[in-house]
């Protein structure tokens, strides 16, 4: 898999994935994290992409260099808070790169970011291909089907 020849929508994808292994290695489990996860994942179906950004607004996990709340910190091991909070601060941040301005290879850095965050702590991130084969000619990529997305979730169920 080629970071760069994903849409946005595919790289907010892989980046969320980054979390969800990353807790699951570590077995690191919150409402609130589950909560930022399924908003993350929502832009694949979001229609109007300034609508997810201002959806992101109303989940417990920001990211953006906000500090976790209190509680998700206290479930994660000390060792560990510093690279999770950058994972969350980094993922975050590749649906929302180039939302509002020109093109840029931020979206595509961030997402090897997260995916760096992962080699670190020795955490392969695996996908089938089909949810990776998005053909649009639009950087974002289209939205998804609910069929495709309800096939992601179970999948993403099974890996948790």
């Amino acid at each position: 898999m080629k970071i760069s020849d994903l849409k946005i929508r595919e790289q907010q994808l892989i980046g969320t994935l980054c979390i969800v292994c990353f807790c699951k290695k570590y077995d690191i489990q919150h409402h609130d994290i589950d909560e930022f996860v399924s908003y993350l994942l929502s832009i694949l179906i979001a229609d109007n992409l300034p609508e997810w950004e201002d959806e992101g607004l109303k989940v417990n996990i920001v990211g953006r260099g906000e500090p976790l709340p209190q509680s998700v910190e206290n479930s994660i091991l000390p060792k560990l808070r510093g690279d999770f909070q950058k994972l969350i601060d980094i993922a975050s941040e590749i649906g929302m790169a180039d939302m509002y301005g020109a093109d840029t290879s931020a979206p595509v850095l961030t997402t090897q970011q997260c995916m760096a965050i992962l080699a670190k702590h020795k955490i392969e991130v695996t996908l089938p291909e089909e949810f990776l084969n998005d053909t649009d000619e639009d950087r974002w990529g289209e939205p998804w089907s609910d069929e495709k997305f309800n096939s992601l979730k179970i999948y993403l169920d099974s890996i948790k």
